[in-house]
């Protein structure tokens, strides 16, 4: 209602309706969590109406130097594993906590995601074994910029997982960012030339394999936004793309034996993910945990953790977000001891993470841990 109001005159608080102070405090408090997509009865895209008008800005008045670093997680998390010790111990220096406030409006109380010791496409790559043919045939695993940069430990359990199940598991070659941090920031031209890359890249790997996803802000670029941006071949890319989730409970739902768990009780609480909400199949994954032996699993009634990528890390929205995340951390906090908390998302965990007790894991570490 304010995006129209302001594009159709009728709030007048600015020369230029993009510079407009009403539109823009709408606007910034938008999560682009997609909910909006499947819940508003008028079918009103509200991530997709951000990005957008945040373009329209940036193509009359230019990108700013925070928006262009925050756009490119990719180029942060390689500069940062060429040495990692060394970065993750500067991410606690003060100086550089006062610069990333200054420069790019991060809160100095929120925690930056620490770099991992080793690559996972580099471990993937030397990993013995990594060539053997798999009885169930080939799956291409898009390793995203968290999994290969932050996370590597979730992608070498989905790896296990899915070695476990009998499939050969290939990395795409020389893919770059999905484009997620540029789609939300309103760098729509990055967003298509990085989807642009990654759709050449898919083409030529694999193309008959499925694509599984272990983060569902990036499955979403490929089921949705890419076609939005106008990538070229996103309609056979949003095609083989299946999160990782899903693609093991059915394989599960048709061989249940295909995967040997062992014995043991677990307690399982799940926190979905708001873009797989929004655009996928969300019971498998209680389905799923539920399939370890002797398990007990809750799904949480939770909305939007409140971190959404850059917005829980900005100072502007800092206390925003820790509002939102509120009732999922309490939810949290009154789990029994012992409990695994599940969240797929980067975001979802590092905002558990932060205001909880709790060590959220994603769904392949939890069956890895578990295989017989």
């Amino acid at each position: 209602n304010t995006i129209r109001a302001v594009l159709d005159g009728r709030i007048q608080d600015s020369a230029d309706p993009l510079l407009s102070p009403a539109l823009d405090e709408a606007l910034s408090n938008c999560l682009s969590c997609k909910a909006c997509k499947t819940e508003c009865p008028s079918n009103v895209d509200m991530a997709l109406l951000k990005a957008e008008l945040l373009h329209a800005k940036q193509r009359k008045y230019g990108v700013d130097l925070g928006t262009r670093i925050l756009s490119n997680a990719d180029l942060l998390g390689k500069l940062g594993t060429l040495a990692p010790g060394l970065a993750n111990r500067s991410l606690k220096w003060r100086w550089v906590k006062r610069l990333a406030k200054k420069r790019l409006g991060l809160n100095r109380k929120r925690p930056l995601p620490p770099f991992t010791a080793e690559r996972f496409d580099r471990w993937f790559a030397r990993r013995p074994g990594k060539d053997g043919a798999g009885s169930r045939g080939t799956v291409v695993l898009w390793d995203d910029t968290f999994t290969r940069y932050y996370d590597a430990q979730i992608g070498r359990a989905a790896v296990k997982v899915l070695e476990a199940a009998g499939f050969h598991v290939v990395l795409p070659r020389k893919r770059v960012c999905c484009g997620r941090p540029a789609f939300s920031l309103g760098r729509l031209d990055l967003a298509r030339k990085l989807g642009e890359r990654n759709s050449r890249v898919l083409a030529e790997c694999h193309p008959e394999a499925p694509i599984l996803f272990l983060e569902p802000s990036c499955y979403s670029m490929f089921i949705q936004d890419y076609a939005e941006v106008g990538v070229n071949g996103a309609a056979a890319l949003a095609e083989r793309a299946v999160l990782f989730e899903n693609f093991i409970e059915e394989l599960l739902t048709a061989e249940p034996g295909a995967l040997p768990f062992s014995e043991g009780f677990t307690w399982t609480a799940i926190h979905h993910h708001c873009h797989a909400k929004a655009l996928a199949d969300v019971s498998s994954m209680a389905r799923l945990a539920g399939r370890l032996p002797n398990s007990s699993v809750m799904v949480l009634n939770s909305g939007c953790c409140g971190m959404a990528g850059a917005f829980g890390m900005l100072e502007a929205k800092y206390p925003l977000s820790l509002k939102t995340g509120q009732h999922l951390a309490r939810q949290v906090g009154e789990l029994q001891a012992g409990t695994y908390v599940v969240a797929n998302g980067a975001s979802c965990r590092a905002q558990i993470d932060h205001m909880t007790d709790a060590a959220p894991v994603h769904i392949a570490e939890l069956l890895a841990e578990h295989l017989a």
